[in-house]
């Protein structure tokens, strides 16, 4: 999109809250074929993939380390078929687990590899 503003990403969070708080917004969304969220859903994820891939081929991540490979396939895997956690009351969906395990599994075994003398 070319829009570096952060102003623009504030006023985005600003409407997307606004917009959740309208009962007529909620009945407009609950009124729209399930076909249609569908096709919605399965664009806006797939854009969101790709542009990860792409975020990761400009930033030159490193794949040939296994750790790297790693963590960006179990990520993927698990936000991909939504691995939920139930604690008690709460569950865990898959994109919330897939963060932590991209976040802190790359920290963790990046640890592990200095310890062991094996960071790249």
């Amino acid at each position: 999109s070319r829009v570096y503003s952060t102003l623009a990403y504030i006023f985005a969070g600003v409407g997307a809250i606004l917009l959740a708080l309208s009962p007529k917004f909620g009945a407009v969304l609950s009124a729209t074929p399930a076909g249609v969220k569908g096709g919605v859903t399965v664009a806006l994820f797939g854009m969101i993939g790709v542009l990860g891939a792409r975020i990761w081929i400009d930033g030159r991540v490193n794949f040939a380390n296994p750790i790297n490979l790693y963590i960006a396939a179990s990520s993927l895997i698990i936000g991909i078929s939504d691995m939920a956690w139930t604690r008690g009351d709460y569950t865990f969906s898959g994109i919330i687990n897939a963060t932590v395990m991209a976040v802190f599994g790359y920290q963790i075994l990046n640890r592990i590899a200095k310890a062991r003398g094996t960071a790249n």
